[in-house]
């Protein structure tokens, strides 16, 4: 049953009165007692008032039944209300073991999500055994390198060395260039003078046939000659190493240049062998390294 239909049942209880029974019952036993009353008037009035009593008696039996009724509710209702009210405390405790329960869970799921990227974090990368595996190969490598630094700065400075004396000898060797040349110019002047002279006699005499001249000695620089003998003016001086000498016999200084950077790229040698290419081919840098010491020698 609803609210209103409970509050219309309520006001027709109140409504219900036993007044109007009982002063039918009153007016009936005034109408029994009065002195007029006789023979079928007292027997009408008679029946009237028990009719009235009979009236009163369903009136209080109703008032009874509609009390007991209105007992049963009342136990029922307060029956409905602690079922109610437990219901609310059952109710409220739920409500709060589940709150407490949202609020563990809500910690799990930031729990989950951190590890989740924690997990995506380690997972990218290495792992341990992986990560000393390489750390011993790069020590091995630091190792190997430093040992090629050593090897390679003992090189280089025997390189130095060779390559001073190299810069020293080509230095002897311009120096000897221009005395030479300066040699050869001045023969040249003279050559020239005595052609002059030849040319003047050639004119009154025949010319005298030269005697041979001797050979010279072995090793002896081309100076060394008889001054006497007329030399060629075209004849280029012997300087190791050079292709060839100008016109006048002289050798460029760019022809020296290029020997003295060539001579310098043999010393130097092949270009540093990396650090993650093959023993093979550390080995044949070592022995391509070997060679400039017999090509100083040579020089």
């Amino acid at each position: 049953m609803d609210s209103e239909t409970l509050l219309k049942l309520a006001e027709s209880r109140v409504l219900i009165s036993d007044t109007k029974a009982i002063k039918k019952v009153i007016y009936a036993f005034h109408a029994l007692l009065h002195p007029d009353s006789h023979g079928d008037k007292l027997f009408a009035a008679h029946a009237s008032f028990d009719g009235a009593l009979s009236q009163f008696a369903q009136s209080l039996a109703r008032a009874d039944h509609i009390a007991a009724v209105t007992a049963s509710e009342v136990a029922s209702y307060r029956t409905e209300a602690a079922a109610l009210e437990r219901n609310s405390h059952d109710t409220s405790d739920a409500l709060g073991r589940l709150e407490g329960e949202l609020a563990r869970a809500r910690q799990e799921r930031a729990r989950r999500i951190e590890y989740d990227a924690r997990a995506r974090v380690i997972q990218r990368l290495p792992d341990r055994h992986k990560g000393l595996e390489q750390q011993q190969r790069l020590e091995s490598d630091i190792a190997l390198l430093e040992s090629e630094s050593r090897t390679y700065a003992e090189t280089w400075q025997a390189r130095k060395v060779a390559f001073d004396a190299i810069v020293n000898s080509l230095q002897v060797m311009q120096e000897a260039i221009r005395d030479e040349k300066a040699e050869q110019e001045r023969r040249r002047a003279l050559d020239e003078d005595d052609g002059d002279a030849d040319a003047t006699l050639d004119d009154d005499a025949p010319a005298p046939t030269p005697a041979p001249a001797p050979a010279p000695a072995p090793g002896a620089p081309p100076s060394a000659a008889p001054s006497g003998l007329a030399l060629d003016p075209r004849a280029q001086a012997f300087v190791p190493g050079a292709p060839g000498g100008d016109e006048d016999g002289d050798v460029p200084m760019g022809d020296l240049e290029a020997e003295s950077v060539q001579v310098q790229l043999q010393l130097l040698g092949p270009p540093r062998t990396p650090s993650g290419a093959s023993r093979a081919s550390r080995e044949e840098g070592q022995v391509t390294d070997d060679q400039p010491s017999t090509q100083e020698d040579e020089a």
